[in-house]
């Protein structure tokens, strides 16, 4: 049987008691696993369909905007209108089979990430996935880490169909209101909690908890912050 411990903590961050880690938040894309999961998902749909052209097309414009500024929150706005008019339960099925594609390459996920998480529930940590990305994407990885909710960009539909709307998305300041909303309708104490994140925008997710986590080294402005390491 596998006992707790506390995790080690290179960086100066309290360390971790799995026996009281009420939950760990963790980010997903680049995070938990090594794809942007609404853009592989994306790109993976558009093959199955024999679109694979207008698929890059859209990919590319997608990275053009966010390389000349357009912030996350509307860039995500924008990509998710390409899912207008298609059934969502389509779109589950398809999710479940880009998964099984994906899951299949053993680097999909992120080794030590999922190893940590493994500990952690064992030991009674409620998992949450916080993620801008999407249900059909993120629902079979929560099955896969038994997480217990999943937090994520929500996309509006009407007769079984998206719309292209995005009533809310989750990036930056969304994580952590999404965060603040979760404590208060479960109770849990975010000073007991754990996160993991790789990106700046993951800090304010990592200021409500006691435990932050940064995973891979790949953004600069994470580099001073007070947290555990992980390898990305």
């Amino acid at each position: 049987m596998n006992q707790p411990h506390a995790a080690p903590d290179p960086a100066g961050a309290p360390a971790v008691d799995d026996r009281h880690v009420p939950a760990a938040f963790v980010d997903v894309d680049e995070t938990l696993v090594r794809d942007v999961t609404f853009l592989s998902l994306f790109a993976f749909d558009a093959r199955r369909r024999a679109r694979g052209e207008e698929a890059d097309a859209v990919l590319e414009k997608f990275r053009a905007l966010r390389a000349a500024g357009m912030s996350r929150g509307e860039s995500h706005r924008w990509f998710y209108r390409h899912w207008a008019g298609r059934e969502v339960a389509e779109v589950s099925r398809t999710g479940r089979d880009w998964f099984a594609s994906r899951a299949a390459d053993s680097a999909f996920f992120n080794v030590a990430v999922r190893r940590r998480l493994d500990e952690l529930r064992r030991a009674g940590t409620r998992i949450v996935l916080v993620s801008g990305s999407f249900v059909p994407a993120l629902h079979p990885i929560a099955e896969a880490v038994g997480a217990t909710s999943v937090l994520c960009t929500t996309l509006e539909t009407a007769g079984g169909r998206y719309t292209g709307a995005v009533p809310a998305t989750m990036v930056g300041a969304d994580k952590s209101a999404a965060l603040l909303r979760y404590a208060e309708r479960t109770a849990v104490d975010l000073s007991s909690c754990t996160a993991f994140g790789d990106h700046h925008s993951d800090i304010a997710m990592f200021d409500l908890v006691g435990h932050p986590v940064v995973v891979g080294d790949t953004d600069r402005r994470l580099h001073g912050y007070p947290a555990e390491r992980l390898p990305g």
